[in-house]
C-alpha cells in the first residue's frame, strides 16, 4: 500500500461573493461532517410495529486543528493570532476541504456554517509556533 502525500487546505468564506476569504494555515486535524439523519420512531402502544417519520439532517461540528508558524518571533505571530480573530468569524459561511493534485485544488466538500465557540490558542511563549483548534457547526450541507 502507498500513500501519497497531499496538500489540503480549509478555507472560509464570508459571503457569496467569495471576497472575504480566509485560508486556514498549517491544518493537520480536521473531523469530516458525516450528514446523518434524524428519523422520528414512533412505537405502537400494544403492537409489535412502528412508524418511522423520515427527517432532516442532524446539525454536526467540524473541528479543525492547525499551527501558526513564525520565526521572526513574537510580534509577528501576534499578528497571525489577531487576523485569524478577525476574519474567522462568528458569521455564516462556507467552509471548503480541498486537496492539491497537480497544479489544482480539488473540493472534496463543502458546507454552510458558523464557528460556535471562541477560538482556542494552546498554551505556547508565541516563539515561533503557535497551535489553534476552532469549532464550527455545520448548520447546511451543500
Amino acid at each position: 500500500m502507498s500513500y501519497k502525500n497531499y496538500s489540503v487546505r480549509i478555507s472560509f468564506v464570508k459571503d457569496e461573493s467569495g471576497a472575504v476569504e480566509y485560508i486556514l494555515p498549517h491544518v493537520f486535524s480536521v473531523d469530516d461532517p458525516e450528514p446523518e439523519g434524524k428519523d422520528i420512531v414512533i412505537h405502537g402502544t400494544r403492537g409489535d410495529g412502528a412508524i418511522r417519520i423520515k427527517g432532516g439532517k442532524k446539525s454536526h461540528s467540524i473541528i479543525v486543528k492547525g499551527n501558526l508558524f513564525d520565526a521572526d518571533g513574537y510580534k509577528e505571530l501576534t499578528d497571525k493570532i489577531n487576523e485569524m480573530r478577525l476574519k474567522v468569524t462568528r458569521d455564516n459561511a462556507i467552509l471548503t476541504l480541498e486537496h492539491l493534485e497537480g497544479a489544482s485544488w480539488i473540493s472534496d466538500w463543502s458546507f454552510r456554517g458558523f464557528r460556535n465557540e471562541e477560538i482556542r490558542f494552546e498554551k505556547s511563549l508565541r516563539t515561533g509556533k503557535q497551535e489553534y483548534t476552532i469549532n464550527f457547526l455545520v448548520t447546511n450541507y451543500n
